[in-house]
């Protein structure tokens, strides 16, 4: 029992370590007894693989994927909206600081919905280029078997993705601009879609990513990201009038407070970055596969 789960213990190492040493470890296990201590150096071993992975000759340089990475900062973002910024308990001083504030603030918060507002917009008409190249792809007779069959796999993705990014959209607009859920005051309408604007170009980014299987639609994959790289510049922007709407309640907001604020700022930001960068660098990849003619 003890060499069989020494031996399911290998498993556990890093592929290039298994690939070249794999097999002589497997033999040793085989023609030793095994014992606990046996199956305790063994894990021990695997940590240390991994912890020492560029060593192993022929090991790759380890990569987080590009979905785990945007699902934990649109987790994050969620965590941090609800209930950590909108239940926040120094509303009610805050409040009182906007309202003497009076047209700055309102001006201020009306600048950041309107900036979070157009990035939402931007991020969903970004793939409409992309979707048309598709759909005329797929009527047409002068692209190869690849392209079209790309195409079908976008569209298909497109239709699976109309029921997410579409209630998010619809919770960012009840939470910006029709007063619904339990925002904070002028400063919760005017940041939500900070937390929800990067949600939603995580959710179209599967389109240019998918697209990029055909190096045809290499252009029209780079074309999405370099219009993705508008929503996110609109979201930064947007916070910036978050940060002024902040300022003029700074003296009655806590720290933890302003350090949630600044953190989700931060997360929101860096997402969009992630998101952009991934399309028009899959875009450039692709188009790089293109011969010359």
């Amino acid at each position: 029992m003890m060499r069989a789960v020494a031996s399911a213990v290998l498993s556990l190492y890093p592929k290039a370590w298994r690939e070249r040493y794999g097999e002589e470890v497997a033999d040793l296990i085989a023609s030793r007894p095994a014992r606990v201590r046996t199956v305790l150096d063994l894990v021990s071993g695997a940590a240390d693989a991994w912890l020492h992975h560029r060593r192993v000759p022929g090991a790759r340089t380890l990569t987080v994927p590009l979905a785990a990475v945007l699902t934990c900062m649109g987790a994050a973002l969620l965590l941090m909206w609800n209930p950590g910024l909108r239940d926040a308990t120094d509303v009610a001083s805050l409040r009182g600081v906007w309202a003497e504030a009076g047209p700055i603030a309102r001006n201020v918060q009306g600048m950041a919905q309107s900036l979070f507002g157009m990035a939402g917009v931007i991020s969903v008409l970004s793939v409409a280029p992309l979707l048309n190249t598709c759909l005329a792809a797929m009527r047409g007779s002068v692209h190869g078997p690849l392209t079209r069959m790309t195409a079908r796999r976008v569209v298909m993705t497109a239709w699976l993705l109309v029921v997410p990014v579409g209630l998010v959209g619809l919770t960012f607009v009840s939470l910006a601009f029709l007063h619904a859920g339990y925002p904070v005051g002028p400063l919760g309408e005017a940041m939500a879609g900070g937390f929800y604007v990067p949600l939603i170009m995580a959710l179209v980014l599967p389109l240019p990513m998918t697209a990029a299987g055909a190096p045809s639609l290499g252009s029209d994959v780079r074309g999405t990201g370099q219009i993705l790289a508008s929503a996110a510049l609109c979201n930064a922007l947007a916070w910036g009038a978050v940060a002024t709407l902040l300022t003029l309640g700074l003296e009655k907001a806590s720290w933890s407070f302003v350090a949630m604020v600044a953190t989700g700022a931060l997360v929101s930001v860096w997402m969009t970055i992630v998101v952009t960068r991934s399309a028009i660098r899959r875009g450039r990849t692709v188009m790089g596969q293109l011969s010359p003619a």
